[in-house]
C-alpha cells in the first residue's frame, strides 16, 4: 500500500474501477479505499475522480454508486463521470459494448 499512496500523492485524478460482485465493488479496490480512509484526515494532492463499473446484469450498481458518491461528498473530491457498463457476460464483451464510448469520451475529457 505504500507503494499505492506513493502514486496517489502525485496523481491529478484518481479512476475507480471494478467489476461488481454481489451487488458491489470488488474485496480488492475496497480493501485500497479502506486503507485510503485514514489519509482522508490530512487530504489527499488531487480532487476530482471518476468511476467505471461493470457488471453481468443491469440494476446492479446502486451500492457501489451510493459508496462512491458519499465517498466525494465526504472528502469534497470532484467527480467528472461514473459510467456502469451492464452485460459484459463472456470475454471480449467490452469491445461490442454501446458504453466503450462514453468511457472514450471520458478518457478525452481528462485534462
Amino acid at each position: 500500500m505504500a507503494d499505492i499512496l506513493k502514486i496517489i500523492d502525485q496523481t491529478d485524478l484518481l479512476v475507480f474501477a471494478s467489476p461488481i460482485y454481489w451487488f458491489d465493488i470488488t474485496a480488492q479496490l475496497k480493501s485500497v479505499i479502506d486503507r485510503m480512509y485514514a489519509r482522508g484526515k490530512i487530504g489527499f494532492h488531487f480532487t476530482k475522480t471518476a468511476l467505471l463499473l461493470d457488471s453481468g446484469a443491469d440494476h446492479v450498481y446502486g451500492a457501489a454508486l451510493a459508496q462512491y458518491k458519499a465517498m466525494c461528498s465526504y472528502l469534497k473530491w470532484t467527480s467528472i463521470g461514473e459510467i456502469c457498463i451492464p452485460d459484459m457476460m463472456k470475454k471480449g464483451s467490452m469491445r461490442d459494448s454501446e458504453k466503450l464510448a462514453e468511457v472514450y469520451e471520458l478518457g478525452k475529457s481528462i485534462r
